[in-house]
């Protein structure tokens, strides 16, 4: 008889309901900012009255955020840990700043696109902290192997 692995016994960690909840909500307002260059009518009338030209940048964002997102909450569940997650967050900032000041294929040269892609890389940091501390439990069906 073959025995099916459950798809959830490889994750170490499991997403509490404050973890998955945190970790849809930054999803959703990263992706609900992106859809705001293109529709008017899904902008957020506070944030250009922060900065007028908020959803010129907000691309660099919401990709930068949604990236370390991903990679940071999937390395949680199965290390419980964030370590590469800080590689991968250089790694973003990095590539925001030299894609920003040096290559100017499709894009205009723009300091202020890398700054925030360096806050859509930041953010999720607070967020691993606390899902780190609150938002995962061990996984009962996990085995070393």
């Amino acid at each position: 008889m073959v025995r099916q692995k459950n798809s959830f016994s490889g994750l170490k960690y499991v997403p509490t309901i404050f973890g998955i909840s945190g970790y849809f909500l930054l999803f959703l307002l990263a992706f609900f900012l992106f859809l705001g260059r293109k529709s008017e009518s899904l902008r957020i009338g506070g944030l250009l009255d922060f900065d007028p030209e908020f959803y010129t940048h907000t691309t660099n964002f919401s990709i930068s955020l949604i990236i370390c997102l991903v990679f940071g909450f999937t390395e949680i569940l199965f290390t419980g840990k964030f370590k590469n997650s800080y590689w991968m967050g250089l790694l973003l900032i990095a590539v925001n700043f030299i894609y920003e000041l040096f290559i100017p294929l499709i894009n205009t040269q723009d300091i202020i696109d890398a700054y925030y892609g360096l806050a859509g890389t930041l953010i999720p940091f607070v967020y691993f902290y606390f899902l780190k501390k609150f938002g995962i439990a061990k996984n009962p069906l996990y085995k070393e192997e």
